[in-house]
Protein backbone atom coordinates (compact mmCIF):
# COMPACT_ATOMS: atom_id res chain seq x y z
CA UNK A 1 0.00 0.00 0.00
CA UNK A 2 1.29 3.41 -0.83
CA UNK A 3 2.05 5.47 1.74
CA UNK A 4 0.36 8.96 1.75
CA UNK A 5 3.13 11.11 -0.42
CA UNK A 6 1.07 14.48 1.57
CA UNK A 7 0.97 13.39 4.92
CA UNK A 8 -2.27 14.98 6.12
CA UNK A 9 -2.53 12.18 8.98
CA UNK A 10 0.35 13.02 10.47
CA UNK A 11 -0.05 16.95 10.08
CA UNK A 12 -3.50 16.53 11.83
CA UNK A 13 -1.81 14.47 14.72
CA UNK A 14 0.35 17.74 14.98
CA UNK A 15 -2.84 19.97 15.54
CA UNK A 16 -3.18 18.69 19.52
CA UNK A 17 -4.32 21.99 20.57
CA UNK A 18 -7.09 22.28 18.43
CA UNK A 19 -11.05 21.15 18.82
CA UNK A 20 -12.44 18.25 16.95
CA UNK A 21 -14.53 20.26 14.63
CA UNK A 22 -11.59 22.66 13.70
CA UNK A 23 -9.18 19.26 13.19
CA UNK A 24 -12.38 18.11 11.01
CA UNK A 25 -12.48 21.16 9.15
CA UNK A 26 -8.69 20.99 8.42
CA UNK A 27 -9.26 17.84 7.09
CA UNK A 28 -11.65 18.07 4.69
CA UNK A 29 -10.27 21.75 3.59
CA UNK A 30 -6.64 19.86 2.90
CA UNK A 31 -8.38 17.20 1.19
CA UNK A 32 -10.17 20.00 -1.12
CA UNK A 33 -6.80 20.87 -2.06
CA UNK A 34 -5.36 18.09 -2.24
CA UNK A 35 -8.02 16.78 -4.92
CA UNK A 36 -7.92 19.80 -7.21
CA UNK A 37 -4.41 19.80 -6.98
CA UNK A 38 -3.88 16.16 -8.22
CA UNK A 39 -6.82 16.38 -10.92
CA UNK A 40 -4.46 19.43 -11.99
CA UNK A 41 -1.51 17.07 -12.08
CA UNK A 42 0.58 17.77 -8.75
CA UNK A 43 0.51 14.31 -6.62
CA UNK A 44 3.08 15.55 -3.91
CA UNK A 45 3.31 18.89 -1.53
CA UNK A 46 6.99 19.29 -3.25
CA UNK A 47 5.36 20.15 -6.46
CA UNK A 48 3.28 22.61 -5.45
CA UNK A 49 4.59 26.46 -6.63
CA UNK A 50 2.21 29.90 -5.24
CA UNK A 51 1.17 29.45 -9.00
CA UNK A 52 -0.81 26.21 -8.31
CA UNK A 53 -2.16 28.63 -5.41
CA UNK A 54 -3.14 31.04 -6.87
CA UNK A 55 -4.89 28.98 -9.79
CA UNK A 56 -6.46 27.06 -6.42
CA UNK A 57 -7.95 30.43 -5.17
CA UNK A 58 -9.04 31.61 -8.35
CA UNK A 59 -11.46 28.69 -8.94
CA UNK A 60 -12.59 28.96 -5.94
CA UNK A 61 -14.02 32.48 -6.75
CA UNK A 62 -15.21 31.61 -10.37
CA UNK A 63 -16.90 28.96 -8.25
CA UNK A 64 -18.34 31.62 -5.94
CA UNK A 65 -17.06 30.09 -2.49
CA UNK A 66 -18.01 32.39 0.03
CA UNK A 67 -15.11 34.87 1.49
CA UNK A 68 -15.14 33.39 4.75
CA UNK A 69 -14.74 29.57 3.22
CA UNK A 70 -11.89 30.86 1.35
CA UNK A 71 -10.26 32.50 4.35
CA UNK A 72 -10.58 29.32 6.32
CA UNK A 73 -8.96 27.16 3.64
CA UNK A 74 -6.29 29.36 2.81
CA UNK A 75 -5.71 29.22 6.40
CA UNK A 76 -5.64 25.84 6.99
CA UNK A 77 -3.16 25.24 3.76
CA UNK A 78 -0.79 27.88 5.11
CA UNK A 79 -0.64 26.58 8.40
CA UNK A 80 -0.33 22.57 6.88
CA UNK A 81 2.76 24.61 4.52
CA UNK A 82 4.44 26.02 7.27
CA UNK A 83 4.41 22.49 9.42
CA UNK A 84 6.21 21.12 6.03
CA UNK A 85 9.00 23.81 6.21
CA UNK A 86 9.48 22.90 9.73
CA UNK A 87 9.65 19.06 8.89
CA UNK A 88 12.17 20.30 5.77
CA UNK A 89 9.84 18.29 3.68
CA UNK A 90 9.89 21.65 1.32
CA UNK A 91 12.24 24.26 1.08
CA UNK A 92 9.98 27.47 -0.10
CA UNK A 93 6.16 28.07 1.73
CA UNK A 94 4.15 28.11 -1.57
CA UNK A 95 1.32 30.22 0.25
CA UNK A 96 3.96 33.49 1.68
CA UNK A 97 2.37 36.18 1.12
CA UNK A 98 -0.75 34.44 -0.49
CA UNK A 99 -3.84 36.82 0.44
CA UNK A 100 -7.05 35.98 1.11
CA UNK A 101 -9.90 37.85 -1.76
CA UNK A 102 -11.17 40.84 -0.78
CA UNK A 103 -15.44 40.11 -1.12
CA UNK A 104 -18.19 42.86 -1.57
CA UNK A 105 -17.42 44.54 1.27
CA UNK A 106 -20.75 44.26 3.77
CA UNK A 107 -21.49 47.50 6.21
CA UNK A 108 -23.84 47.29 9.19
CA UNK A 109 -27.15 48.89 8.59
CA UNK A 110 -27.19 51.76 10.29
CA UNK A 111 -29.56 52.99 13.14
CA UNK A 112 -32.16 55.07 11.88
CA UNK A 113 -32.58 58.61 13.37
CA UNK A 114 -35.60 57.43 15.52
CA UNK A 115 -33.55 54.43 16.92
CA UNK A 116 -30.60 56.36 18.17
CA UNK A 117 -33.30 59.08 19.88
CA UNK A 118 -34.95 55.32 21.55
CA UNK A 119 -31.48 54.38 22.64
CA UNK A 120 -29.72 57.85 24.15
CA UNK A 121 -31.02 58.75 26.83
CA UNK A 122 -30.24 62.50 28.45
CA UNK A 123 -31.60 62.12 31.78
CA UNK A 124 -28.91 61.77 34.80
CA UNK A 125 -27.09 58.42 34.84
CA UNK A 126 -28.53 57.53 38.70
CA UNK A 127 -25.54 55.49 38.99
CA UNK A 128 -21.98 54.97 38.08
CA UNK A 129 -21.96 51.65 35.91
CA UNK A 130 -24.97 53.59 34.18
CA UNK A 131 -22.73 56.94 33.59
CA UNK A 132 -19.89 54.43 32.51
CA UNK A 133 -22.21 52.74 29.87
CA UNK A 134 -24.05 55.78 28.61
CA UNK A 135 -20.49 56.94 28.00
CA UNK A 136 -19.30 54.50 25.92
CA UNK A 137 -22.01 54.55 23.35
CA UNK A 138 -22.52 58.54 23.53
CA UNK A 139 -18.49 57.87 22.02
CA UNK A 140 -19.20 55.71 20.06
CA UNK A 141 -21.78 57.76 18.09
CA UNK A 142 -21.27 60.68 18.82
CA UNK A 143 -17.66 60.96 17.82
CA UNK A 144 -17.70 57.80 15.50
CA UNK A 145 -14.73 56.22 17.31
CA UNK A 146 -13.43 52.80 16.75
CA UNK A 147 -13.78 50.08 19.33
CA UNK A 148 -10.21 49.82 19.82
CA UNK A 149 -9.92 54.11 19.99
CA UNK A 150 -12.30 54.36 22.69
CA UNK A 151 -10.67 51.29 24.56
CA UNK A 152 -7.40 53.07 24.49
CA UNK A 153 -8.69 56.33 25.85
CA UNK A 154 -6.88 57.92 28.53
CA UNK A 155 -7.69 61.30 30.77
CA UNK A 156 -5.23 62.95 29.24
CA UNK A 157 -6.75 62.62 25.55
CA UNK A 158 -9.09 64.60 26.42
CA UNK A 159 -9.71 68.32 26.16
CA UNK A 160 -12.93 69.33 27.83
CA UNK A 161 -12.50 73.25 26.95
CA UNK A 162 -12.18 72.58 23.25
CA UNK A 163 -14.83 69.92 23.47
CA UNK A 164 -12.42 67.40 21.52
CA UNK A 165 -10.31 64.16 21.92
CA UNK A 166 -7.26 63.22 20.55
CA UNK A 167 -7.46 59.26 19.27
CA UNK A 168 -5.05 56.93 18.05
CA UNK A 169 -6.20 55.25 14.93
CA UNK A 170 -4.81 52.67 12.42
CA UNK A 171 -0.96 53.20 12.02
CA UNK A 172 -0.58 54.90 15.38
CA UNK A 173 -2.26 57.86 13.48
CA UNK A 174 -2.85 60.49 15.98
CA UNK A 175 -6.37 62.56 14.96
CA UNK A 176 -8.21 65.37 17.28
CA UNK A 177 -11.99 65.22 16.94
CA UNK A 178 -15.05 66.70 18.24
CA UNK A 179 -16.97 65.40 21.39
CA UNK A 180 -20.34 66.29 21.84
CA UNK A 181 -21.61 68.76 24.74
CA UNK A 182 -23.79 65.64 26.08
CA UNK A 183 -20.26 63.67 26.19
CA UNK A 184 -18.65 66.49 27.70
CA UNK A 185 -21.16 66.41 30.46
CA UNK A 186 -21.07 63.04 30.97
CA UNK A 187 -17.15 63.06 31.04
CA UNK A 188 -17.44 66.03 33.67
CA UNK A 189 -19.24 63.56 35.73
CA UNK A 190 -16.95 60.95 35.37
CA UNK A 191 -13.62 62.23 35.75
CA UNK A 192 -13.76 63.78 39.10
CA UNK A 193 -16.31 61.63 40.81
CA UNK A 194 -18.41 58.73 38.78
CA UNK A 195 -14.94 56.79 38.04
CA UNK A 196 -13.73 56.92 41.64
CA UNK A 197 -17.15 55.24 42.42
CA UNK A 198 -17.19 53.13 39.75
CA UNK A 199 -13.97 51.75 40.87
CA UNK A 200 -15.21 51.98 44.64
CA UNK A 201 -18.64 50.20 44.11
CA UNK A 202 -18.14 47.83 40.95
CA UNK A 203 -14.24 46.61 40.69
CA UNK A 204 -13.67 44.74 43.58
CA UNK A 205 -10.46 43.95 42.79
CA UNK A 206 -9.48 47.34 42.33
CA UNK A 207 -8.47 49.23 39.15
CA UNK A 208 -5.39 48.09 37.56
CA UNK A 209 -5.87 50.00 34.45
CA UNK A 210 -4.80 53.82 33.70
CA UNK A 211 -7.47 53.84 31.06
CA UNK A 212 -10.00 56.40 30.89
CA UNK A 213 -13.11 53.80 31.18
CA UNK A 214 -12.55 50.04 32.53
CA UNK A 215 -14.41 47.13 32.64
CA UNK A 216 -15.62 45.22 36.09
CA UNK A 217 -12.15 43.59 36.80
CA UNK A 218 -10.73 47.12 36.78
CA UNK A 219 -8.79 46.26 33.64
CA UNK A 220 -8.85 48.53 30.31
CA UNK A 221 -12.16 47.84 28.36
CA UNK A 222 -11.98 45.04 25.91
CA UNK A 223 -13.81 44.55 22.30
CA UNK A 224 -16.24 42.23 24.32
CA UNK A 225 -17.14 44.35 27.36
CA UNK A 226 -17.97 47.55 24.70
CA UNK A 227 -20.18 44.45 23.17
CA UNK A 228 -22.03 43.26 26.34
CA UNK A 229 -22.62 47.29 27.46
CA UNK A 230 -24.20 48.23 23.64
CA UNK A 231 -26.47 44.99 23.91
CA UNK A 232 -27.25 45.34 27.30
CA UNK A 233 -28.33 48.65 26.50
CA UNK A 234 -30.36 47.72 23.73
CA UNK A 235 -31.97 45.34 25.76
CA UNK A 236 -33.25 47.39 28.27
CA UNK A 237 -34.83 49.68 25.33
CA UNK A 238 -36.32 46.86 23.63
CA UNK A 239 -34.21 46.82 20.87
CA UNK A 240 -32.57 44.33 17.91
CA UNK A 241 -28.56 43.51 19.06
CA UNK A 242 -26.33 45.56 16.99
CA UNK A 243 -22.57 45.47 16.97
CA UNK A 244 -20.53 48.34 18.14
CA UNK A 245 -19.47 49.06 14.86
CA UNK A 246 -22.84 50.39 13.71
CA UNK A 247 -22.75 52.86 15.78
CA UNK A 248 -19.39 54.37 13.78
CA UNK A 249 -21.31 53.48 10.42
CA UNK A 250 -24.23 55.50 11.65
CA UNK A 251 -22.23 58.37 12.99
CA UNK A 252 -20.79 58.64 9.56
CA UNK A 253 -24.12 57.83 7.28
CA UNK A 254 -25.84 60.66 9.53
CA UNK A 255 -23.28 63.12 8.93
CA UNK A 256 -23.23 62.97 5.29
CA UNK A 257 -27.09 62.82 5.15
CA UNK A 258 -26.88 65.98 6.80
CA UNK A 259 -24.73 67.50 3.94
CA UNK A 260 -21.21 66.84 5.27
CA UNK A 261 -18.10 67.08 3.34
CA UNK A 262 -16.85 63.77 2.10
CA UNK A 263 -13.46 64.50 2.98
CA UNK A 264 -14.27 66.16 5.90
CA UNK A 265 -16.00 62.93 7.33
CA UNK A 266 -12.89 60.90 6.21
CA UNK A 267 -10.71 62.96 8.41
CA UNK A 268 -12.78 62.45 11.36
CA UNK A 269 -13.32 58.66 10.86
CA UNK A 270 -9.21 58.46 10.57
CA UNK A 271 -9.65 56.71 6.85
CA UNK A 272 -6.20 57.02 4.92
CA UNK A 273 -8.21 56.70 1.90
CA UNK A 274 -11.11 58.69 0.43
CA UNK A 275 -12.35 55.39 -1.39
CA UNK A 276 -13.03 53.61 2.20
CA UNK A 277 -15.19 57.17 3.26
CA UNK A 278 -17.20 56.59 -0.36
CA UNK A 279 -19.05 53.95 0.98
CA UNK A 280 -20.91 55.57 3.31
CA UNK A 281 -22.00 57.84 0.72
CA UNK A 282 -23.67 54.52 -1.28
CA UNK A 283 -25.14 53.28 2.57
CA UNK A 284 -26.94 56.74 2.38
CA UNK A 285 -28.17 56.53 -0.80
CA UNK A 286 -29.68 53.44 0.36
CA UNK A 287 -31.15 55.15 3.47
CA UNK A 288 -32.77 57.97 1.03
CA UNK A 289 -34.03 55.13 -1.60
CA UNK A 290 -35.65 53.53 1.71
CA UNK A 291 -37.29 56.20 2.75
CA UNK A 292 -38.73 57.38 -0.80
CA UNK A 293 -40.12 53.46 -1.15
CA UNK A 294 -41.58 53.53 2.56
CA UNK A 295 -43.42 56.93 2.05
CA UNK A 296 -44.31 58.11 -1.39
CA UNK A 297 -47.58 56.61 -3.19
CA UNK A 298 -45.74 55.63 -6.08
CA UNK A 299 -42.75 54.88 -3.88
Amino acid sequence: MRLDPWNVDEFLRFLVAVSPATLKAYEQDLNEFIRWSEKSGSAAPEVITRNDVDGWIADMQNNGNAQKTMARRISALRRYFQWLMSKKVIEKDPTAKVRTPKGPQRLPRPLQRSEIDQLFDESTPQNALELRDRLVVELLYGSGLRVAELCGLQEENLNLKNQTIEVIGKGSKIRTIPITAYACDLLELWIPTGSKAFDDGYTPSGRSSSGLLVNRRGNELGRSDVRRILHRLLRLKGMTERSPHALRHTYATHLLDGGADLRAVQELLGHADLTTTQIYTHVSREQLREMHRKHHPRG
